[in-house]
C-alpha cells in the first residue's frame, strides 16, 4: 500500500463517512471511493459495508485498520524527527578543503561556527587536485571549499567566497622568473600536468582560461607534487596568489598574470545534501570573508 491509501483508509476507518473523509483530507469524494475499491481487489475481500445510511467497517477492515495504525504512527514520528534534523544545526559536518587558502579560511570560520552552533561538530580533510570532488561523490564528504572551475553537472556550486589573483610558479632559473608580471595569454610555457580523476576536466580551464597547452610530466597528485615538479624545473604551473605566501619552495618563483581572471573560491556539494548545518556553515563562510577580507587569505605582505 502507499502512504496516501493508507491515509485515505484511515480517513474512512475514522470517519466512516465518505463525504468528511474525502474533506479532511481535501479530496473529491470520488477519489476516496475509487481508492477504497482498488484497495478491496487488492485484497480480494470487502473493507467497508456501505448502505445509504451508513459505512461499516467488516472483519477483515477491522484487521487491517488494526495494523496500520501503529505503522502510519511510527512513520509519522520517523518524518517528524527527519525534518526536525535537517532544520536543526547539530550532528557532523564533513568539509574538505583545497589548498592552504581554504584552510586558513575553514580555521576562522570553524572557530566562530563552534561558538556559534556548539551541537555541530565539524570534521576537515584537505583534497588534492587529483580528485577535487571525488570525495563528494563517495559520500566521505558534505562540503568541499574549492577555487574554479566547478561545471560538473552533478554539483552544485555555492556562492562566490572570494575571488583570488593568479599568476605562474616557475623554476627560479626560468626566463620568466625575471619578469615582475606576464600576460596570461601569451606566457607559452609547458605546464607541469595533473593526473588522476580532475586532471583533464582542469587542464581544459587552464587552456580555455590562459591558453596554455598542459605538457610535462604526467602523475601530479597534490599541489606539493606540481611545487616539486617546477623546482626540478620540469615545467610550470599556473596559481593562486596565496601560493607565495602559503608554499614558499627553494627553487621556485611566483609571478602574477597582468590580466586575465582570477580564481574564484566557492563552496561545492552533491544535490539533495543542504542541510540546515551546511546552509549555516556557507553563511558563516561569507561571514568569515566579509568581516576579515578576501585579501587576508591571499595577500602576501600580511602577517597572522
Amino acid at each position: 500500500m502507499e502512504r496516501q491509501e493508507i491515509e485515505i483508509f484511515l480517513a474512512l476507518c475514522e470517519e466512516l463517512h465518505f463525504g468528511r473523509a474525502a474533506e479532511r483530507l481535501y479530496l473529491t469524494q470520488a477519489r476516496v471511493s475509487q481508492t477504497i475499491k482498488k484497495l478491496e481487489r487488492h485484497f480480494g475481500a470487502q473493507l467497508f459495508e456501505r448502505t445509504s445510511r451508513q459505512v461499516r467497517l467488516t472483519p477483515v477492515g477491522r484487521i487491517l485498520r488494526d495494523d496500520l495504525l501503529p505503522i502510519r504512527t511510527q512513520l509519522n514520528r520517523a518524518i517528524e524527527r527527519a525534518q526536525a534534523a535537517a532544520r536543526s544545526v547539530e550532528g557532523t559536518l564533513r568539509v574538505g578543503y583545497l589548498g592552504g587558502l581554504a584552510a586558513s579560511l575553514l580555521v576562522d570560520t570553524v572557530l566562530e561556527f563552534r561558538n556559534r552552533h556548539p551541537e555541530c561538530e565539524v570534521h576537515a580533510r584537505e583534497v588534492h587536485l587529483g580528485d577535487v570532488f571525488g570525495p563528494l561523490r563517495r559520500d566521505e564528504l558534505d562540503l568541499v571549499i574549492s577555487h574554479s572551475p566547478v561545471g560538473e553537472n552533478d554539483l552544485v556550486a555555492g556562492p562566490v567566497l572570494l575571488t583570488e589573483p593568479t599568476g605562474l610558479v616557475v623554476p627560479r632559473d626560468h626566463a620568466l622568473a625575471r619578469r615582475s608580471s606576464i600576460d596570461s595569454t601569451t606566457a607559452g610555457a609547458e605546464v607541469i600536468a595533473i593526473g588522476g580523476p580532475a586532471g583533464a576536466y582542469w587542464h581544459r580551464y587552464l587552456d580555455e582560461t590562459w591558453h596554455i597547452s598542459p605538457a610535462g610530466p604526467n602523475g601530479a597528485q597534490t599541489f606539493e607534487d606540481v611545487l616539486t615538479a617546477v623546482a626540478f624545473g620540469a615545467g610550470v604551473h599556473p596559481a593562486g596568489a596565496h601560493a607565495e605566501r602559503h608554499y614558499p619552495r627553494r627553487g621556485t618563483v611566483y609571478v602574477p598574470f597582468s590580466d586575465g581572471q582570477g580564481h574564484v573560491w566557492r563552496p561545492v556539494w552533491m544535490p539533495g545534501a543542504e542541510t540546515a548545518r551546511l546552509r549555516a556553515f556557507v553563511q558563516m563562510l561569507l561571514e568569515t570573508v566579509e568581516q576579515r577580507g578576501a585579501e587576508h587569505y591571499f595577500a602576501p605582505d600580511r602577517t597572522e
